[in-house]
């Protein structure tokens, strides 16, 4: 390759030469390629054909100071990844935004910020670094440094599981409560009556909602609430085995375990089969989340089942309506189902 070959291949396109090979102007290029509606559409057509096949590229820093930079949306995981995600919570809810951001146009980029980053870079800092134009956040708990900071969104936020005061913040979620309640009382109905929870974290507001109805489930049926039977697992799999035989152990009464997910219903129901016993013949296991697998053990865990995808979808559609300055309520509420199954089959 000789060096005037090189220094063809080494030339970046520009707009002028989209131009000369359209016979059109600079601005004509521009307008067609950003949309303007004073480019007619066979013109638009031909120009985008050849920025194509000349691998035009717009210059960002160009675009930024004419003011057409790119909207971007981001969904902040503020926690630790783990290495599964059995639920297909994370799968579905990012599959969910990035559909509706190739939609809208929208840039969409993911950002991990686990506890010891937030103390790193404040959540204002990372939303200006990054250039977004709305976020929404997945994970956070009420004793991360980003809780507090998010209240004063200077951008379009919307938070997965909690309810938080701000004038750009609004929430996406199902009613946990509600579904905990319905749970809880199914166990009821079929013959349950020394109930105790595997609760999942004490700073998530999702495990507080879930151990309300829990709790509100056996104040209707007359039933004492017994705050020893109650036992935070941190939604650990390995720590709700322990806990369940620790709580199987000390309380022989217990015959229902209603879980916070269904990582610690599986956890409790492995504690169960260490000490001897059967699900449901000995105790009852009730999950929630509703994991791909749920309906494979011991002929199935009854659990609420959710849907990540249809989350992720109104959690985008809330940020882009927010950022378009549409009012929007402080609520989403999604739907789920009850999936009742073996796990919690009535008494005999």
């Amino acid at each position: 390759m000789d060096k005037q070959e090189k220094e063809v291949l080494n030339k970046r396109t520009t707009i002028h030469d989209v131009a000369h090979e359209a016979g059109v102007s600079m601005t004509t290029v521009s307008h067609a390629l950003n949309g303007y509606k004073d480019v007619n559409e066979q013109t638009r057509q031909k120009i985008v054909e050849i920025a194509r096949r000349l691998d035009y590229m717009p210059d960002e820093a160009g675009r930024s100071l004419r003011g057409i930079q790119k909207k971007t949306i981001a969904l902040l995981i503020a926690g630790e990844l783990l290495e599964e995600d059995p639920s297909g919570i994370m799968y579905g809810l990012t599959s969910g935004i990035y559909k509706v951001a190739q939609k809208m146009e929208y840039e969409f980029t993911i950002l991990t910020m686990p506890s010891d980053k937030q103390l790193k870079i404040s959540f204002g800092q990372i939303c200006k670094r990054k250039k977004l134009t709305g976020i929404i956040v997945y994970g956070l708990a009420m004793d991360m440094p980003y809780y507090e900071q998010i209240k004063n969104s200077e951008i379009p936020c919307v938070l997965v599981d909690v309810a938080m005061d701000g004038d750009n913040v609004r929430e996406v979620s199902a009613d946990n409560e509600k579904a905990s309640f319905e749970e809880v009382e199914h166990l009821i109905e079929n013959g349950y009556c020394n109930i105790a929870m595997l609760s999942g974290k004490k700073m998530a507001q999702v495990s507080e909602r879930r151990e309300s109805g829990y709790k509100r489930a056996l104040e209707k049926h007359g039933f004492r609430v017994r705050e020893e039977w109650i036992v935070d697992c941190q939604f650990d799999q390995s720590t709700a085995m322990q806990k369940a035989m620790e709580l199987k152990r000390r309380y022989p009464g217990i015959d229902a375990f209603f879980c916070a997910s269904d990582g610690i219903a599986i956890g409790a129901i492995d504690g169960m089969m260490q000490l001897g016993m059967q699900v449901p013949q000995d105790v009852a296991v009730a999950g929630f989340d509703d994991f791909t697998v749920s309906k494979y053990i011991h002929g199935g865990i009854t659990s609420v089942k959710q849907y990540p995808y249809e989350m992720g979808v109104a959690c985008a559609n809330t940020v882009v309506s927010m950022i378009d300055g549409n009012r929007v309520p402080d609520w989403i509420p999604m739907e789920y189902k009850l999936m009742k199954r073996t796990s919690t089959k009535a008494k005999l």
